[in-house]
């Protein structure tokens, strides 16, 4: 009997400072004209940032190369707005998009459910969506799980809504304590060697550099390795109703229920199930057409979260990142993560090695899987450790 967890088997948009003489800042919604005047051209400057119109006089050799550059910067502004729309699923049951990440929202008579805020300025715009297209406030903000860039930015809607969440997010959102080791790729930032990271080391591509001050929870300007096992959730807003078990709230005559998904990805995952409209929503666990990027803690636990999952009546599978489907594609994914664990596991009862599996388990029948290039040999190699006892290597996260 292989330890693989799960059932008998136990697998167990900014400002720009363009540097003139005039100290010009422009935000991106700004509209520029110019004026000729003897010897040189007046620009004008309408911009929200500036408090309304401006003009100002440069000479006119530079003028043009201002309006270029201002140009240009605008221009490189509304480039940088992430994509983002709003999408009917099937009754009054919508899904919102914010680039690569999406959220759902079920309108009422009496006001709107949603899932993840996703981000503040994501959630400013999706408020103010809200408003204009439905004209009721939103009173749930319903969390799948207390990931950062998920979970952040509900503090935009705490004039109107309880928020609602695992009971673990609350373990996971407390004061960070304690001294645990910190892993060593963060501590590798630690330049000076005095055990913290201080914001000028926080360098390159790190999360901690992308996000100091998620993860800086008492501000202070450094970031110590309790805030750095306590994750970048600082704009998480903390559930103000929690439960254990399965929980259901009602709206308007709506219901949405909530069903926790064991370890899988973090132990407080829950996946959301709207009986009427019979659709599902899970951010990082349920996934359509695409693998997982890690099998955090186990494959075991995603095997579970994908049973629990799919023992639901529905038919709309929702996702938190790229595409939706049908509830075959959940089954799909479910089959593709128990072949990963038969494979494995015969694999090691035959006495391979892991190069030797992960040569020959191709599971080439999800080949047309995004990710499934980048994600099946490390995907292996967390299998391959967990039967053994060990620690892969990659692919566990």
């Amino acid at each position: 009997m292989w330890g693989l967890g799960f059932g008998s088997w136990d697998l167990g948009l900014g400002i720009w400072d363009l540097g003139f003489p005039l100290a010009l800042s422009v935000a991106c919604r700004t509209k520029l004209s110019r004026r000729q005047y003897p010897g040189d051209t007046a620009i004008s400057v309408r911009s929200r940032a500036l408090g309304g119109h401006q003009m100002i006089r440069i000479a006119r050799p530079i003028a043009a190369g201002v309006l270029f550059v201002l140009l240009l910067s605008a221009t490189a502004a509304a480039q940088q707005q992430p994509a983002r729309s709003i999408v009917n699923i099937t009754g009054q049951l919508y899904r919102a998009q914010n680039d690569n990440h999406y959220t759902v929202f079920l309108v009422t008579s009496e006001g709107v459910i949603m899932s993840d805020p996703i981000n503040r300025d994501f959630s400013r715009w999706l408020k103010n969506e809200i408003s204009t297209r439905f004209r009721v406030p939103v009173r749930y903000v319903v969390y799948t799980h207390r990931d950062w860039d998920h979970a952040s930015g509900g503090v935009v809607f705490a004039d109107t809504a309880q928020f609602v969440g695992h009971i673990n997010m609350l373990a996971g959102l407390a004061p960070p304590e304690g001294n645990p080791p910190m892993p060593s790729a963060d501590a590798a930032l630690d330049a000076n060697r005095n055990g913290v990271i201080e914001r000028a080391e926080a360098k390159g591509n790190s999360a901690i550099a992308q996000r100091f001050d998620l993860f800086d929870y008492n501000h202070d300007g450094i970031v110590n390795s309790a805030e750095v096992a306590r994750g970048s959730v600082n704009d998480v807003y903390a559930p103000t109703v929690t439960y254990s078990g399965a929980h259901e709230i009602t709206l308007g005559g709506k219901r949405v229920r909530m069903l926790p998904l064991g370890a899988a990805h973090s132990d407080d995952s829950v996946v959301l199930h709207f009986p009427d409209e019979r659709a599902v929503f899970s951010a990082d666990i349920l996934q359509v057409k695409r693998l997982p990027q890690g099998l955090t803690p186990t494959v075991g636990a995603y095997i579970d979260a994908m049973k629990t999952i799919n023992a639901i009546d529905y038919d709309h599978a929702l996702t938190g990142h790229a595409l939706a489907g049908r509830k075959q594609d959940a089954l799909d994914l479910q089959r593709y993560l128990e072949e990963l664990a038969i494979g494995v596991a015969a694999g090691v009862g035959a006495g391979k090695s892991l190069a030797d599996i992960q040569r020959t388990l191709t599971l080439d029948s999800f080949k047309g899987f995004e990710r499934w290039d980048m994600v099946r040999v490390g995907h292996i190699a967390s299998v391959y450790a967990t039967l053994k006892g060990t620690t892969a290597q990659t692919g566990t996260r």
